[in-house]
């Protein structure tokens, strides 16, 4: 399950909308129970997308920026906890890409962007035993 806060919701849409027609990513950054399967999420942090080719269908982290973000948050005492990123003028549901590069215990929060306006969005977590995406519980707090 994932525990977010509005605050964090409306940031990523105005990422989004900002970004449009292009896709835009990032990192949620929080704390993990691992025993309840419970990430909650304390920041979200833009990157910027490195795939210039295909922005409008595809996003890629660059490693030094995956590095930066994984050592302020351990400075922080936060870890990396999951990604965002927007499918513009497409459904927020994983593409067989983002199921290439996903990871376990981490959300995937996918927001579609239409025209210009962040409308839906649902997390995202993966099932290693079918190796698809399941949809993740939110609770928005």
């Amino acid at each position: 399950m994932l525990k977010i806060k509005k605050e964090h919701i409306e940031e990523i849409k105005k990422q989004g909308e900002k970004g449009y027609p292009y896709e835009i990513c990032g990192f949620m950054l929080g704390i993990i129970d691992y025993e309840d399967n419970i990430r909650e999420v304390k920041e979200v942090y833009q990157v910027e997308n490195q795939n210039k080719e295909r922005a409008n269908d595809r996003f890629e982290i660059a490693p030094k920026d995956y590095l930066k973000v994984e050592d302020y948050a351990e400075k922080n005492g936060i870890q990396i906890i999951g990604i965002y990123h927007t499918h513009p003028d497409h459904p927020d549901r994983p593409s067989q890409t983002d199921l290439m590069f996903a990871q376990p215990d981490m959300s995937y929060i996918i927001m579609s962007v239409n025209n210009g306006k962040a409308e839906n969005w649902r997390s995202w977590e993966l099932d290693l035993e079918k190796n698809e995406f399941k949809e993740e519980k939110v609770e928005v707090i």
